[in-house]
């Protein structure tokens, strides 16, 4: 009896060394955040107005101020909140400081961290575990958007945490794990509209989790309707808690008002208010703002109303979107290292045939949400300005990946030395773009100044390098913003200007299709040099001078 006792406190002690080995690394990740958003990085460009909605939201007022604000951002709107109460002139200086508002995102990012190793740990083991976390921490799209007050990490993060609430309860069917998959299915509601998926995913997940049960049920024809009575539980109770949660996210501005009294905006509501004159009377009973954001996403969607055309592969759209973009972006900007470990997981899973029953069981909650994600953000959605849309994919991903190190300890030698490689170069190749990491961009591309060859927008330039861009203009007095037409000169430009994103794609073709930037701005800007002798040769040999 006393050496069970000693066996389990030893189990109970390494595994308190295990959390506080995670968290040691997770309070590193975190130091390097902090640290860069020290910088003073500027706003980013919808930034200000994701700030404004969160300290609108903290203020009791959730009225829209345009189509994608979310209530989460009332979190990064607490510390400037709680400074008003402050009577101690420099903390309160301190907690109006844009990156106190950032480093909230980044304790929320640090959360989303830990849930990756503990939902990895509880699957395959703790050294599994660590590399599903290193991948998370070494993930430079993660880090890019754990600094900002933005919705993107938001949403990842309560994705995540849904799909984990949802494998607890899935395993067990108790009430506690009930109310906790509830509670995340409705938060994730909160913080964008993509979140809204989860509910079919939901109900398909967890019906694929009970393939076995149905099949059993039908086979024996016993207990049919017990099921399907208990789905239809998980469907009203699913709705029920999450009308709750948004309205009291939203402060229940103009709960259950009529839906013929909506001033609609897309094809699509605006279709259905008038085709169904039955539903004039409706109450809708979620709050107003948040069918109206809902609308008004759909009409950005159908018209291409978006901030700037898309871009991908020196090609530009005005209004519909690339086929396979994220498969583009990702192939791009996450890194090499990365990308390897992650096929590598996948083809195991697929292909091996002694894989546990549980192992493949578990699987679906991370390739369910990947398959969809995948193909609808691919091929249906137009909406394409960065992978950042995206990112809800990766902790599930780097979680999932984690399958490939089970039994870490029958690694031989050349295979242990081959996954410390891995992460040797996943480091270097993250760290070195530091702190840069919003235009990170993989060793596909060759030479980093040829970035705005292949993607722009907010994947390079989200306005985040401004500072850097005045400083640059300080320290060269002699070059030009932006040149309006064709000339010899010293030139710094905006990405998303060159290639055609925020302006006309025509506006800057003599720049671009002719001549090479010299040097980059923070993977920003792009500085070129045009000589006379150059600006001759232009004029001599093309039709671009004479416009």
């Amino acid at each position: 009896m006393k050496k069970n006792t000693n066996f389990k406190t030893f189990l109970d002690t390494s595994a308190k060394a295990q959390t506080f080995a995670a968290l040691f690394i997770i309070m590193v990740f975190a130091s390097v955040n902090i640290s860069s958003v020290r910088r003073n990085f500027s706003l980013t460009t919808d930034e200000d107005k994701h700030i404004l909605y969160g300290e609108n939201i903290v203020a009791g007022d959730s009225t829209r101020i345009d189509d994608s604000k979310m209530p989460a951002t009332a979190l990064n709107a607490l510390p400037k909140k709680l400074a008003s109460f402050v009577e101690n002139e420099k903390l309160k200086y301190f907690l109006n400081k844009l990156f106190v508002a950032r480093s909230v995102t980044i304790f929320f990012s640090c959360l989303l961290a830990f849930l990756v190793f503990y939902w990895s740990r509880s699957l395959y083991g703790f050294i599994p575990a660590l590399f599903s976390l290193t991948l998370y921490i070494l993930d430079p799209n993660i880090i890019a958007h754990s600094q900002l007050v933005a919705t993107d990490l938001y949403l990842t993060a309560s994705i995540s945490f849904a799909f984990f609430a949802l494998w607890k309860f899935a395993n067990k069917r108790s009430l506690r794990n009930g109310l906790v998959c509830l509670f995340a299915l409705g938060i994730a509601q909160l913080a964008k509209y993509t979140a809204i998926i989860l509910y079919p995913l939901f109900f398909i997940t967890i019906f694929l989790y009970d393939t076995h049960d149905w099949i059993e049920a039908f086979r024996f024809r016993k207990n049919i309707t017990a099921m399907i009575l208990r789905y239809v539980q998980y469907v009203v109770f699913a709705l029920m808690a999450s009308l709750i949660i948004i309205n009291l996210g939203f402060l229940f501005n103009r709960s259950f008002t009529k839906f013929g009294d909506y001033r609609l905006r897309s094809e699509t509501l605006m279709r259905i208010q008038s085709d169904f004159p039955g539903l004039q009377n409706l109450p809708i009973p979620t709050p107003y703002p948040y069918l109206q954001g809902l609308d008004w996403m759909r009409n950005t969607e159908q018209t291409g109303n978006r901030s700037g055309n898309v871009y991908l592969l020196g090609r530009v759209s005005e209004l519909e979107g690339f086929p396979g973009y994220y498969f583009v972006a990702s192939l791009l900007k996450v890194p090499v290292a990365t990308q390897i470990i992650y096929l590598m997981a996948m083809a195991i899973y697929l292909t091996r045939k002694n894989n546990k029953e549980h192992i493949r069981r578990n699987g679906i909650f991370f390739l369910v949400p990947s398959l969809f994600f995948a193909v609808y953000f691919n091929f249906f959605f137009n909406t394409q300005i960065g992978i950042r849309y995206y990112l809800p994919v990766f902790p599930l991903l780097y979680v999932f990946s984690g399958f490939l190190f089970v039994r870490w300890t029958d690694f031989s030698l050349i295979q242990k030395s081959l996954s410390f490689a891995l992460l040797i170069y996943l480091f270097v190749s993250v760290s070195t773009y530091y702190p840069y990491q919003m235009s990170y961009m993989n060793e596909l591309i060759g030479k980093r100044i040829n970035s705005y060859k292949y993607l722009a927008d907010s994947n390079l330039d989200w306005s985040q390098a401004k500072n850097e861009y005045q400083q640059y203009q300080k320290d060269n007095p002699g070059v030009l913003n932006n040149p309006n037409n064709p000339r010899p000169g010293y030139f710094i430009i905006r990405i998303n200007d060159l290639v055609g994103v925020t302006q006309d794609p025509e506006k800057y073709a003599w720049l671009r299709d002719n001549f090479e930037p010299v040097e980059s701005v923070a993977y920003a800007y792009l500085v070129y040099r045009v000589t006379p002798e150059q600006f001759d040769k232009l004029c001599a040999t093309t039709t671009y001078c004479e416009k």
